[in-house]
């Protein structure tokens, strides 16, 4: 067993090294590509004419990596894609860590782009490939990304106004109200969105059968599950940064903190769901004894949001909606 173990591996080390790995710092107007083979760096417009002249010039299967840009890295990740490349759209932060390490004399687009490729070549296996989305699937992402700007906005606004009295806040209220109807826009549009796709539409109903779980994490959950093929329950829940991660070294052994990767929207109302879910009789005996233990309310909470991940991670494999007896098993683990 070992044998074909180490067999495989290093099959898939000799296919690793003949392919041609490419690392793209990505800009507004222009592409600054670095190859892994010879270290040349070329510049080319970020424009589908541009990009596909630089594509047809390369070999079949090469590794592309790119950080995730907003918008800017979409054109070239579903082009390359297109070709036959495999495609890899990295965390910009994950980057900027690996980068630091490499303890570059500066910070430019060309030493970024050659630390990229570095990136691609070493990391690269660590990270699923990237598959564009379709149509419906990037604009339930593109509202759901500005929701949570507004959302922050408005905030801001209503903190700075609460010292406030009722004269000098009435000229600020137009606006707050402005923001409420803009939320509730696209609240209606999200809706459409997902009621016009079939398979979005059914897992979003799905988990929304889970106590606590309302319309917009049942989206932004059912967006994600549907997108990635996520090998177990731990996967989602890191992928939203609701892992604890240790910190221990010798006999010290300092309190866990959450990672807080990924989509710091989502990891906010994974949070609200819970904290809503123990309203009801069986997450607050839960939560109840989570607090019985010493445990902060906050970190009680972030206990019950991993257990409503898990759950979700099993209605969306089972294909069935919540109920305490068929996901019995998913209720108990941390």
């Amino acid at each position: 067993m070992y044998a074909l173990y180490r067999y495989a591996q290093e099959g898939r080390l000799m296919d690793r090294s003949s392919q041609l790995n490419f690392g793209v710092d990505v800009g507004k107007h222009e592409l600054v590509i670095a190859s892994r083979a010879d270290q040349h760096i070329i510049k080319i417009a970020n424009q589908p004419e541009a990009i596909g002249g630089w594509l047809k010039r390369l070999p079949p299967d090469c590794r592309i990596g790119m950080e995730a840009t907003g918008v800017y890295h979409l054109q070239l990740a579903d082009l390359a894609h297109a070709a036959g490349h495999q495609v890899y759209v990295f965390n910009p932060r994950t980057v900027a860590v690996y980068l630091k390490s490499l303890r570059s004399r500066g910070k430019t687009d060309i030493l970024d782009a050659r630390g990229i490729v570095r990136y691609v070549q070493n990391e690269a296996d660590e990270h699923p490939l990237y598959t564009p989305s379709s149509a419906t699937e990037r604009s339930v992402q593109t509202l759901l990304h500005r929701r949570h700007q507004v959302v922050k906005q408005r905030a801001a606004l209503r903190t700075s106004c609460q010292s406030l009295d009722e004269l000098t806040r009435a000229p600020f209220d137009p606006l707050l109200a402005a923001f409420d109807q803009c939320l509730r826009k696209i609240d209606t549009q999200l809706r459409q969105l997902v009621r016009a796709d079939g398979k979005l539409h059914a897992l979003a109903t799905r988990l929304r059968s889970i106590p606590g779980v309302g319309p917009l994490i049942s989206t932004a959950l059912a967006l994600r599950l549907s997108r990635h093929p996520y090998r177990n329950s731990d996967a989602l829940v890191a992928a939203l940064g609701m892992d604890p991660r240790p910190h221990q070294s010798g006999v010290s052994d300092a309190p866990r903190h959450l990672s807080k990767q990924g989509n710091g929207e989502e990891r906010r109302l994974i949070y609200m769901a819970a904290v809503s879910a123990c309203r009801c009789a069986l997450w607050r005996e839960r939560f109840e004894q989570l607090i019985a233990r010493g445990l902060p309310s906050t970190a009680a909470h972030c206990i019950i949001a991993r257990k409503l991940l898990r759950i979700a991670f099993a209605i969306n494999k089972k294909r069935q909606a919540y109920s305490v007896e068929a996901l019995s098993g998913n209720c108990h683990t941390t």
